[in-house]
C-alpha cells in the first residue's frame, strides 16, 4: 500500500463526502486506502458516509477525543508506506497525492520526514500551508513591538507561509495539518500525534518532534488543494479557547522554562483587551492562560 489517507469527521457529512469524492476522482497512479474516523458525531453523518462509500474504512469513536487522537486510531491500522492526514474541508483539484508520493520516493529526499502542498482558499487565493514554530520572540513582537518595525515582524515572526511568501522564510517549522503527508517509518520513530492536545498545535508539536530527530520538512510544488478553512468549527469562542489551551500546552511541553514569561505576555494582552477594549472573550482566555 502506497498511501493511507485519514479523515476525522465530526458532524461534517457534506464536506467530508465532497473531499472523499475529490480524492477518488483525482488520485491516480498509486495504491491508496481511505480511513474516516468519526468523533462520536451522533448525527447520522458517519452512517451516511459509510453507506455512500462502502469501500473505505470507517472507525467509530465512542467519544469526541479530539483531532490528533482520532487520527491516531486510523494510523495504527494503516497499511500505507505514507500517511496523509487530510482535513474534511479540503478539495483536491489535481493528482496532488501522487505528486507528494513521487517527491518523497526520490532518493535525494529520503531525509524529508513530511511534506505538504501549497494550498488555496475558497476564493483561490494562496492560503496558509505552514509556518514558523511558536516562539517567545514572536510573542514579544506580537505584544506591540511589531508596530515599530512591521515589515521585519512580518518576515521574521509571522511565518504564515503561502505560495506568495515562501521565499521570505528560510526555515519551515511546521506544515499545516490540513494536508500533512508523513513518512510512516518516521512516525514509528518519533511517535504519533500527542493525544493531550484536543485541537490546534498538534501539527506544530508533531513537526517539531520530526525536526528534532534531524528530519526536514518541505512543501511540494504542483499539487492543487483547496482548503475551506474553518468549515468544521462554528463557535468562535470555543475555537479561541481550544487554540490557547493547546498553545499553553505546547510551551509547557517544549519550553517549560519559558512558560511563565509566555503567560505574563498573554495576561497583559488579554487584560488590556478586556478592561480597555471591553472584549468579553478575553476574560475567558485569561482563565485559560492562568490554568495553562
Amino acid at each position: 500500500m502506497d498511501v493511507s489517507i485519514v479523515y476525522v469527521n465530526y458532524k461534517s457529512e457534506e464536506i467530508t463526502k465532497n473531499s472523499i469524492k475529490s480524492v477518488l476522482e483525482k488520485t491516480q497512479g498509486i495504491e491508496f486506502e481511505i480511513f474516516v474516523v468519526d468523533n462520536n458525531s451522533e448525527d447520522g453523518s458517519i452512517e451516511n458516509i459509510e453507506k455512500e462509500f462502502p469501500q473505505i474504512n470507517i472507525i467509530k469513536n465512542t467519544v469526541n477525543a479530539g483531532f490528533g487522537a482520532a487520527n491516531n486510531l486510523a494510523i495504527r491500522q494503516a497499511k500505507g508506506k505514507y500517511i496523509l492526514c487530510l482535513n474534511t474541508d479540503t478539495i483536491l483539484l489535481n493528482n496532488a497525492i501522487k505528486m507528494m508520493f513521487d517527491f518523497m520516493e526520490k532518493e535525494e529526499n529520503q531525509n524529508i520526514g513530511a511534506c505538504g502542498c501549497y494550498i488555496t482558499g475558497k476564493d483561490q487565493k494562496p492560503s496558509n500551508c505552514g509556518g514558523l514554530l511558536p516562539s517567545v520572540g514572536a510573542l514579544f513582537w506580537k505584544f506591540g513591538f511589531r508596530k515599530l518595525c512591521p515589515e521585519y515582524y512580518e518576515k521574521k515572526y509571522v511565518g504564515k507561509i503561502t505560495k506568495e511568501t515562501k521565499d521570505i522564510y528560510s526555515d519551515l517549522g511546521y506544515i499545516t495539518g490540513a494536508d500533512l503527508f508523513l513518512r510512516k517509518k518516521v512516525l514509528d520513530e518519533v511517535g504519533l500525534y500527542d493525544e493531550n492536545i484536543f485541537m490546534y498545535f498538534e501539527d506544530s508539536d508533531l513537526c517539531k518532534r520530526i525536526k528534532d530527530k534531524g528530519y526536514e520538512l518541505t512543501l511540494v510544488e504542483g499539487g492543487e488543494i483547496e482548503h475551506l478553512e474553518g468549515q468544521s468549527t462554528k463557535n468562535p469562542l470555543n475555537k479561541k479557547i481550544w487554540f490557547k489551551t493547546s498553545e499553553m500546552y505546547y510551551f509547557r511541553k517544549h519550553f517549560p522554562s519559558q512558560l511563565l514569561l509566555v503567560k505574563l505576555i498573554y495576561l497583559i494582552l488579554y487584560l488590556f483587551d478586556w478592561l480597555i477594549l471591553r472584549n468579553k472573550d478575553s476574560k475567558e482566555l485569561i482563565k485559560v492562560v492562568l490554568n495553562g
